[in-house]
């Protein structure tokens, strides 16, 4: 074994130097210079050098600097130092540059597109000064800089840092920290140090993502501190977006709560016990609306379906489902203008030029044309009526919410540093609000009054809408998640979800509307409960198939029918004598005569089917994958990168 480990140190030395030297001469950071100088006026005049190796992968046609100019101060109120960009040299040559705003950054993007970089070594000289970076405390002065950021996800050979402090004053107190984000080792040492200026310099190689930050305290009164009216005034230029939108979002929901306390209470609602028959003049497609105030208890859909079957079991019209298609046929019996309006009009128009209708061969056009009728005309019965949607209190709401906004969007341009459109603010809160719009989809799903096809629709627009203008605003600049100032977002997001909310809560119940409300819950009480539980009243009708044809429309339209069925699957149709099955006259098809009721649910099953591939509109002939989103990566605060 021991003969064998000169050759075995042999091979490990012949596979680490390779390593070694390929990291050497790797694209990297060989040197990297700061130097700092505290002016009497507050700011701080600032040099980096940065030397590069330069090997057409990652540095092909110059350096990204990023540097933060937004931070968060100790109450979480916004902070911005003011940035000013002197000159930018390529090897003692002035070198183009583009300056943006990338979230709490400065990015400058340094070199032309249309020339490559030599491979070899090149130095960068960026010159710029920074203000409201100093920190003064009751017994010193301090300037507190992250000299060489954390985030280049570079090595860096050798770095320096000097600070020169103004004519008079001297150095107190000072320290040096290297390492990643957080770490406070000691890799450094002291080159030069004079009662103002002291510089040092690393004693190893800084790994990717190491830096160095310098801390250096001198006496008091050599730079004249803020006073309280500049720092006010300053706080409020730099907060003065977010001041605006917390003073819409006050003012929003102060006005939008007066004015629900003001329309949109309901009445006080009476005891709800067990109804056994319709409220008097209340059709089933009235109650399922007025129990949604406005909005179908269940859906359009089922509502529809359930004046259909109330049609068919009053001898309007029969219901065939003998195919998978179902159709219906007038019998010419009965007087349609005694119907109800939803249902005359649901009528009119499904017969309006045929005496049968097959509802898989409706086309979209027709379907929705009868579709609105009825939705209209129930809607027209209703309003103002049993409940009042009291949209006009709605209109100051909108209106303060859009002041808000615009105010927000003027203030970032004009008063607040960086001075930039919040582009990506805005982008954020679209988003966020289209993906609660999903969640609040989802839950509607799983309660039944959403179809799962039309989830998605509105949220994907939102989202695609503000990430195609992201896309298209932005370019080919890398801007990361993270650069975002999401503190406006909550209140715009806010803003929104109070709308949606009020705008429902705004509806309220007229006294009728109220009475009416509280019967359709004894009806819905009796249809679930009461019946299934056998519970004894004095006068509770007898269960019999009449019964639980009249009712069924409406535990339809209520969305019960599966508990109204069953109790009657297994309290009455199941104990009829042979000779005495129960057969609905109003329909016709497949039907098992010991389970009706199943019979009956794919009925309806089927009916619902038919109904949604009608009111299915055709294909769009614009293309439903084209739109934006956002680019994970990039650069960060205190670091770069190469383009």
């Amino acid at each position: 074994m021991r003969s064998f480990l000169p050759l075995i140190a042999l091979v490990l030395a012949f596979l680490v130097a390779p390593l070694d030297a390929h990291a050497q001469r790797g694209e990297r950071i060989t040197n990297y210079k700061v130097s700092l100088s505290v002016n009497q006026d507050r700011t701080v005049d600032i040099v980096e050098t940065i030397t590069i190796n330069v090997e057409g992968n990652v540095f092909k046609r110059g350096l990204l600097r990023d540097i933060p100019v937004r931070y968060r101060g100790k109450l979480g109120e916004t902070v911005y130092i003011d940035l000013d960009v002197k000159s930018i040299q390529r090897d003692g040559r002035r070198e183009p540059y583009h300056l943006s705003h990338e979230g709490r950054y400065v990015r400058l993007r340094i070199g032309s597109a249309d020339v490559f970089l030599q491979h070899g070594l090149h130095t960068y000289e960026i010159r710029y000064s920074v203000s409201d970076s100093i920190g003064f405390f009751d017994n010193y002065d301090e300037i507190y800089w992250n000299a060489i950021g954390t985030e280049w996800p570079f090595g860096i050979d050798q770095a320096q840092v000097s600070v020169q402090l103004p004519d008079g004053a001297k150095i107190q107190r000072q320290a040096f920290y290297t390492g990643g984000q957080g770490a406070q080792s000691d890799h450094y040492e002291v080159v030069n140090r004079s009662d103002r200026q002291v510089t040092v310099r690393s004693t190893r190689p800084f790994a990717a993502r190491e830096g160095m930050t310098i801390a250096v305290a001198w006496q008091k009164g050599i730079v004249p501190a803020p006073t309280e009216t500049e720092k006010m005034v300053e706080t409020a230029y730099d907060n003065s977006p977010l001041a605006i939108l917390l003073v819409a979002l006050v003012t929003q929901l102060r006005w939008l709560y007066y004015a629900w306390k003001k329309v949109g209470r309901d009445p006080q609602g009476g005891a709800i016990i067990p109804l056994y028959h319709p409220p008097k003049g209340i059709s089933p497609a009235i109650a399922s609306y007025v129990s949604g105030l406005g909005s179908f208890a269940k859906s359009q859909q089922a509502s529809f379906m359930a004046a259909l079957v109330d049609l068919a079991i009053k001898g309007y019209l029969t219901i065939d489902s003998t195919s998978d298609d179902v159709a219906v046929e007038k019998t010419g019996k009965g007087d349609p203008n005694r119907l109800p309006a939803g249902q005359k009009a649901l009528f009119a128009k499904l017969f309006e030029s045929e005496t049968r209708r097959t509802f898989a061969n409706l086309s979209y056009k027709t379907m929705a044309g009868i579709m609105s009728a009825f939705i209209s005309a129930v809607d027209a019965e209703t309003d103002q009526v049993y409940f009042r949607r009291n949209s006009g209190y709605m209109v100051p709401g909108f209106i303060i919410a859009i002041l808000g906004l615009v105010g927000y969007c003027v203030a970032s341009v004009l008063w607040a540093p960086p001075f930039n459109f919040p582009l990506l603010e805005l982008v954020a809160a679209g988003c966020t609000t289209g993906v609660l719009a999903i969640v609040i989809g989802i839950t509607k799903v799983l309660k039944g009054k959403k179809k799962v096809s039309s989830l998605f629709q509105l949220p994907f627009f939102v989202i695609i809408f503000f990430g195609t203008i992201f896309t298209v605003v932005t370019g080919d600049e890398t801007v990361n998640i993270i650069n975002i100032d999401w503190l406006p977002v909550p209140f715009i997001v806010a803003m929104i979800i109070a709308l949606y909310l009020f705008n429902d809560w705004m509806k309220a119940p007229t006294k009728q509307g109220r009475e009416v409300l509280d019967e359709v819950e004894g009806l819905r009480l009796f249809m679930t409960v009461t019946v299934a539980e056998q519970a004894e009243h004095a006068d509770m009708p007898d269960l019999t198939p009449q019964l639980y044809e009249d009712l069924l429309p409406y535990a339809i339209g209520l969305g019960v029918e599966k508990s109204w069925s069953k109790a009657f699957e297994d309290k009455v149709f199941s104990q009829l004598p042979p000779d005495k099955t129960y057969r609905p006259r109003w329909h016709s098809g497949r039907f098992d005569t010991a389970r009706p009721t199943a019979a009956l649910a794919a009925m309806t099953t089927t009916l619902g089917t038919n109904l949604a591939s009608a009111m299915t509109p055709p294909a769009s002939s614009s293309s439903g994958s084209s739109g934006g989103g956002f680019s994970g990566g990039g650069g960060g605060g205190g670091g770069g990168g190469g383009w």
